[in-house]
């Protein structure tokens, strides 16, 4: 009688812990974004008129940095990892 029981308790333990990991890397993901202390309207970085919830899971691994561009005071946007620019903004 405790087979069935042992099987089943072994199939959602294992289905447990396979969603664990994912809800955990959004989780700790999701936290980097918004220390990352961008506004909403900045984390459009493609440009496409509006911010998504990818958009914001990305901000994650943007920094930003002051540039000049044409003697302008600008920001620009670029990846942590290999130092690329997504965007830059100018007022």
């Amino acid at each position: 009688m405790s087979e069935p029981f042992g099987k089943r308790r072994l199939i959602v333990t294992s289905l447990l812990a396979l969603l664990v990991i994912p809800v955990f890397f959004l989780s700790v993901r999701a936290f980097a974004a918004w220390r990352a202390g961008y506004g909403w309207e900045e984390m459009d970085w493609d440009g496409k008129g509006h911010t998504t919830v990818l958009d914001f899971l990305k901000a994650a691994e943007i920094g930003k940095r002051p540039v000049l561009v044409n003697d302008r005071s600008c920001v620009e946007y670029y990846l942590h990892r290999d130092g690329i620019i997504v965007k830059t903004a100018c007022p």
